[in-house]
């Protein structure tokens, strides 16, 4: 007689055959262990784990054990589904045993004074002290991890996710105010870069490096007071150009001195220049940088 083989077609079916005869197993050990989970573990991952446990358990599982494949199948998908959570978990073991032991003890209390305790006669009944308590309870929080996908309810407002009730106040990580201020820092910095040499060397030194008008000056061989001219020439003709890109910007003084140059380089800017460039911060290669 002639031993026949399984050829992987059909061992490949057989497995398939098992995983899908026992995937009620992963709900009913998802439903047994979450119970021992905080609310926010989502059952949906666990089912996963489960459910790669379950496809473990079929092609590890060997028929001559005598073991029915229902429990040894229950088995992995447990193990799958620990391993899964501890791998996720933030909390060492230890802190999850003392927050049982704190909850435990909590529940005990409650049912024997038939009202919350509070903090003071956990830690009596646990034999520590109070801060003890609060510091577990405290570490705890801050080692769980929440999705901002969680759906939320809310009797005045209804449902939603948690992401929907946290404001994001870094504006650096809102998308549109990022956009407008990089905009902006790219507006001022091409801007500068177009500037006559003296007048862009008297800004930039000045405000920017925090330089006296008088030092500066000396180093262009000019008076302090020319180089106050020089400062308040390059700063109205920003303001000009700033006034033909952006709302609310206050007008040059009709007083000012330099009108002609300063519409000549708003012209300039305006064709030289593009949002895209401008908001990069690039300027043509025959200008030089006001800054890195």
């Amino acid at each position: 007689m002639t031993a026949t083989t399984a050829t992987p077609t059909s061992a490949t079916t057989d497995v398939n055959a098992l995983v899908e005869e026992h995937l009620h197993l992963v709900n009913h050990v998802v439903n047994q262990l979450s119970a021992r989970f905080p609310r926010h573990v989502d059952r949906d991952e666990l089912r996963g784990a489960g459910a790669a446990g379950l496809v473990d358990a079929a092609h590890r599982y060997d028929p001559s054990t005598g073991v029915p494949f229902a429990r040894y199948a229950s088995i992995r998908i447990r193990g799958a589904i620990l391993d899964a959570t501890r791998s996720r978990d933030w909390a060492t073991r230890r802190l999850r045993r003392d927050l049982r032991t704190i909850e435990s003890t909590q529940a005990s209390l409650e049912e024997k004074l038939q009202r919350r305790p509070d903090d003071a006669e956990i830690a009596e009944a646990m034999g520590t002290d109070e801060a003890a308590v609060r510091a577990r309870r405290a570490a705890a929080v801050t080692s769980t991890l929440l999705t901002l996908d969680r759906p939320v309810r809310d009797d005045e407002t209804g449902g939603g996710v948690l992401g929907d009730r946290l404001l994001e106040e870094d504006r650096a990580w809102l998308p549109e105010a990022s956009l407008e201020q990089n905009e902006l820092v790219g507006t001022l910095r091409t801007a500068i870069a177009h500037l006559p040499e003296l007048p862009r060397r008297v800004l930039v030194e000045h405000h920017f490096e925090g330089r006296l008008l008088r030092d500066i000056a000396d180093d262009l061989g000019v008076t302090e007071a020319r180089a106050s001219q020089l400062r308040h020439e390059a700063l109205h003709a920003l303001q000009a150009y700033f006034g033909t890109a952006y709302d609310g910007v206050p007008e040059v003084p009709t007083d000012a001195p330099g009108k002609r140059r300063r519409a000549a380089y708003v012209a300039q800017l305006s064709a030289d220049t593009t949002w895209r460039t401008r908001l990069q911060g690039k300027v043509p290669a025959d200008v030089a940088p006001a800054f890195a």
